[in-house]
């Protein structure tokens, strides 16, 4: 995976300016709380749009203030994993994993038991959010992710 993202995102009292790149391998973003990593994934994500600069990942870009190029979450092919999981409380566990993907019902169920045998979930697919522990709604918001951010599967 490559990324380069070099963006400014200003905010009152607090401008954050971003100039990343990998060729491969893990990316590990360090700072001090309320410095900014969680604003950066947001943008590259698409959650958050950036003030100005440009993100690419794989050659392909996905935001550049001056091309107006900006595509939307869903066109990203990016999982963001929310710091508090951002489960649907009144969806169960199979409902939860299957809300971002766009597919024929056949093939997102199909997704959605290979996710559950996956993250070891048997047994949980009826449960709501509140029904599971932290680890479990953990789980839970990996494998909705998961699929999203290789679309390719539908």
């Amino acid at each position: 995976m490559s990324l380069q993202a070099d963006i400014k995102k200003r905010f009152s009292g607090f401008t954050l300016e971003v100039s990343l790149r990998t060729e491969s391998g893990v990316l590990g973003i360090l700072g001090a709380s309320g410095s900014g990593k969680s604003m950066t994934l947001k943008c590259i994500a698409g959650i958050e749009t950036p003030d100005e600069g440009r993100i690419v990942l794989n050659d392909r870009v996905l935001f550049d203030s001056e091309k107006k190029i900006n595509l939307t979450p869903q066109k990203r092919n990016v999982g963001y994993l929310f710091q508090n999981y951002a489960l649907f409380p009144n969806m169960t566990v199979e409902a939860n994993i299957a809300a971002g993907l766009k597919c024929p019902e056949r093939e997102k169920q199909e997704i959605v038991r290979e996710m559950i045998r996956l993250f070891r979930m048997e047994g949980l697919e009826k449960r709501y959010p509140s029904q599971l522990s932290g680890g479990q709604q953990q789980r839970t918001a990996l494998a909705r992710i998961l699929p999203t951010s290789r679309m390719s599967s539908c």
